[in-house]
């Protein structure tokens, strides 16, 4: 069963990380986009306040996990030859979510987009 990754936005630089994503993790994962159907099924089948935060989600068990805790999960989900990457999360959850954090924020920048985010 393909584990569902939800993405929050729509804007050039989303939809990279979502295309690195597929590459990196082939059909172990599902993206799919905040808004879509399948999003509000796990709403509604997961009650967590984590679905309110802008960011990367994914279940896991009964979890909703959000920000560099889903990246470190689907990163498990990748190959060994991406494996290298995990020691980036032996730094603490709060860094790596500030790091996260200043990503998103300036993801428009980044991304070059003439596209708007949805958010």
């Amino acid at each position: 069963m393909k584990t569902p990754i939800f993405i929050d936005g729509n804007c050039r630089f989303c939809r990279f990380c979502a295309k690195v994503l597929r590459y990196m993790c082939g059909e172990k994962i599902q993206i799919e986009f905040q808004g879509s159907d399948v999003y509000q099924s796990y709403v509604l089948k997961y009650p967590h306040p984590n679905w309110e935060v802008d960011s990367i989600k994914m279940v896991r068990g009964n979890q909703v996990l959000i920000k560099s805790k889903a990246v470190e999960y689907v990163l498990s989900l990748a190959p060994w030859y991406y494996q290298i990457f995990q020691i980036f999360f032996f730094l603490p959850s709060r860094v790596l979510d500030k790091g996260y954090d200043f990503i998103a924020k300036n993801r428009l920048i980044w991304g070059k987009s003439v596209d708007a985010c949805e958010l």
